[in-house]
């Protein structure tokens, strides 16, 4: 998520924290075979085309990168979810 969102008390939109519970769950049950993002370093863009080969497999093939990137922007969430959330 991006700096400054703000996911506790967001008088214009209320419902963001749940919109990310949904996105991320939604996110999980995806099938992924060739991940891509908006920007290359979500996916590893350039190491992964250094690797490629003629005749060798394709590096963006790459369904465990995916699940790793959701899982550890969801972490990211939660986190920052926690620190924004009132103390007991």
């Amino acid at each position: 998520m991006n700096p400054g969102y703000k996911l506790v008390g967001n008088a214009q939109y209320p419902q963001i924290a749940q919109d990310y519970e949904r996105t991320f769950n939604v996110l999980k049950t995806l099938p992924c075979d060739v991940f891509l993002g908006a920007h290359g370093d979500y996916y590893g863009m350039e190491a992964k085309f250094a690797r490629i080969k003629p005749g060798g497999a394709n590096p963006f093939i790459d369904g465990e990168g995916y699940k790793s990137y959701v899982a550890e922007r969801e972490q990211a969430f939660r986190e920052e979810l926690k620190r924004q959330s009132p103390r007991p």
